[in-house]
């Protein structure tokens, strides 16, 4: 049987035809399949990434806490090894918590009641009550709290109360507790106090704070009527400035700054 000239023409195109469609058939399955394939591995890589981010996270942390429980340890160890070596030496116990006790201890009631009957003539054990002041709960003004002082000793004593917790919970002590009390000696209506330098250094520093810190302790001394104002010491050395406050005058009691 004869093809002829035309139907073999024919028959070459068709397959031709069948061949270019298979070769584009496998050419649009293999895009195909290599489409599907990077859907999928695109989510697997995002998976995988967050999943590290997220161990790492975990590891971080973990650690933090670790870290921060170990420290604490540590430091259980210590205060407890600190406590036994106290107990075993009283005469070396410190209160950690009333550093301000230590300060006591470096002015000797003596010393105290000498200074004060020289300087002003009075010594007496006769109990009086007064207002020491703190910071309000927005460090605006100074508020009191009264209490009740005897002693030669009574012008330290006010101070160091003053270092301590108020009974009202909303207000806020001004004078860093890490202050060591040198002394406080009064001729003719001036309170010199003296104090350390953790005054300056442990404060919070601010404009207004310093202000209220500096007039809680004069408004506070000048409760006792023998005294008008306050200059301020450190170790000795007279104080100028605190910041920007300027203390080169004696202080004078500001009724102003008192709420309430």
């Amino acid at each position: 049987m004869k093809v002829s000239q035309k139907n073999y023409k024919f028959l070459f195109s068709s397959t031709t035809f069948r061949l270019n469609l298979r070769d584009t058939c496998t050419f649009f399955i293999s895009y195909r399949v290599l489409l599907f394939k990077l859907l999928l591995i695109v989510p697997l890589i995002l998976i995988l990434t967050m999943f590290f981010i997220l161990f790492n996270t975990g590891c971080s942390i973990l650690a933090s806490k670790g870290l921060n429980i170990y420290d604490k340890y540590v430091d259980d160890i210590n205060t407890q090894d600190k406590k036994t070596e106290d107990m075993q030496n009283p005469e070396n116990a410190i209160d950690t918590g009333q550093i301000t006790e230590e300060s006591r201890e470096q002015i000797p009631e003596e010393t105290e009641s000498a200074v004060l009957e020289e300087e002003t003539g009075i010594v007496s054990d006769e109990e009086i009550t007064i207002n020491i002041y703190y910071a309000d709960s927005i460090g605006e003004y100074l508020i009191g709290e009264a209490r009740t002082l005897s002693g030669s000793g009574k012008y330290v004593d006010a101070i160091f109360e003053m270092m301590k917790d108020p009974i009202d919970s909303s207000l806020n002590k001004l004078i860093p507790e890490t202050t060591r009390i040198n002394g406080v000696k009064v001729a003719e209506g001036i309170a010199k106090v003296d104090l350390s330098q953790e005054f300056i250094d442990d404060r919070f520093i601010s404009d207004v704070i310093d202000m209220l810190l500096v007039y809680s302790i004069v408004n506070t001394l000048t409760e006792f009527k023998e005294i008008n104002s306050v200059e301020f010491f450190i170790n000795g050395e007279k104080l100028n400035s605190l910041g920007q406050f300027d203390l080169e005058e004696p202080l004078f009691r500001r009724s102003d700054l008192i709420k309430g």
